[in-house]
């Protein structure tokens, strides 16, 4: 079996790891393990949700996006940025001082996501009507989503949304626009996304089901901040008029897109917290949520605000973002080069293929044989689950004893009840 390798946007730091498993425990495709007291990852498992970033107190993982001296290498660099970007700065600086930070940074234009939410809902809604035998259709926005179900439910993937992400999609549009009005190739123009979390991050270096290699690279919002309160004064005294779309916006907080893609024809429900949306993919694989006709998939709780690149704690975000919203004018985007592309099918993704991840071996009698054996060795251990051998469940340990990276030896609850009774008698 030929082995794929899978880019993440997380690194591990083995000398500052405690050995203490919190990510081990939190890790919801069980892509971490403590070997020797050192943690290790499972690069076929992760799905680059930052849940391992967000529980370690030691620095021992850390989070990977571009430089921001990779931009230099274009003729003409456009930044796109999420709609969490908004929240993310003090009353004192305004959204449109925050854009044009990234201009002083040498970016020659900037883009927002919150441009095409309105025209993604029109989208969205078209492709539920198009597809009524499938319930519900899965939001494809969160990679981290994305690659869960590839990883635990892919049963499902005929579910998911085949459009692409509404970064990407502006990618796609603006690549376009910008090659032809400015007379560049393609090659020549950088397009980076300003992104909340490390999942889009990998998205971009290793995107799933697109057609081509959209982006040139993912940026922190994080590093971006860092930039503009650095600069503040030099980019507080520019004027440069800068577009914005505030309505839009509200797609970075947990609950809204589902609201705003529900039109009164469909059915929409959203689910935010990587766990919740655990049990709500079982409950749809069990066919119990057939009524619904689309639902929003978020792996950070609250929505995009609660990605680990961002730096303002998420409901802090949320508030300014409302405030934003409800203070702001909106500015409707229609162009037809947009909705060309769309007629085009040029927003379209491919369906995606599961990671083989469960497969125990490529022969179909070997396979049944180690299962044999993992159910056997699950009859020996405790089926409490403690993570104290290094594995975040018991059966987690069964497949690595079977796989031959541990030993029956290594549940110290079940050395420690044998020595209980060997004392005993």
């Amino acid at each position: 079996m030929s082995k794929k390798t899978y880019f993440h946007a997380i690194k591990l730091i083995p000398e500052k790891c405690t050995g203490c498993t919190k990510c081990v425990r939190v890790c919801p495709t069980e892509a971490l393990r403590l070997r020797n007291k050192v943690v290790e990852l499972d690069a076929s498992r992760c799905i680059d949700c930052g849940k391992c970033v967000a529980a370690c107190s030691f620095g021992a993982i850390e989070t990977y996006a571009d430089d921001l001296q990779v931009i230099g290498k274009f003729a003409y660099k456009l930044a796109i940025i999420s709609t969490s970007f908004a929240g993310q700065f003090g009353d004192g600086i305004s959204y449109e001082t925050a854009k044009r930070g990234l201009l002083h940074m040498g970016f020659d234009a900037v883009a927002s996501e919150a441009m095409v939410t309105e025209m993604m809902g029109l989208m969205i809604r078209e492709y539920v009507s198009n597809h009524p035998h499938i319930k519900p259709i899965l939001s494809s926005n969160c990679p981290s989503i994305v690659r869960l179900i590839q990883v635990r439910f892919p049963s499902l993937l005929p579910n998911l949304l085949h459009i692409e992400a509404p970064m990407s999609v502006l990618a796609t549009y603006f690549r376009n626009k910008i090659c032809s009005e400015q007379k560049l190739d393609s090659s020549e123009v950088g397009i980076f996304l300003i992104v909340p979390c490390v999942s889009q991050v990998t998205a971009v270096h290793q995107p799933e089901g697109t057609y081509v290699h959209l982006e040139d690279g993912a940026i922190s919002i994080g590093d971006v901040y860092q930039y503009v309160m650095a600069n503040i004064k030099e980019i507080q005294a520019d004027t440069t008029p800068m577009e914005v779309y505030p309505k839009g916006l509200s797609w970075a907080i947990s609950g809204v897109e589902a609201e705003e893609v529900n039109d009164g024809s469909i059915r929409t429900m959203d689910v935010s917290g990587v766990h919740n949306v655990i049990d709500i993919l079982h409950n749809i694989e069990n066919n119990q949520l057939g009524v619904y006709d689309y639902i929003v998939l978020n792996s950070c709780a609250n929505g995009c605000v609660g990605g680990v690149l961002n730096v303002e704690n998420p409901f802090v975000a949320i508030s300014r973002i409302r405030h934003l919203m409800r203070n702001a004018t909106h500015k409707d985007f229609h162009d037809q080069l947009f909705i060309d592309l769309y007629r085009q099918d040029r927003f379209n993704v491919i369906p995606l293929e599961p990671r083989p991840i469960m497969a125990l071996d490529d022969n179909i009698k070997n396979a049944l044989t180690k299962m044999k054996q993992i159910n056997e060795i699950l009859e020996k251990l405790p089926g409490l689950d403690c993570c104290a051998c290094g594995c975040p469940s018991c059966s987690a340990l069964a497949e690595d004893i079977v796989a031959g990276k541990a030993e029956l030896d290594d549940c110290i609850v079940r050395m420690r009840r044998l020595k209980e009774t060997n004392r005993g008698e």
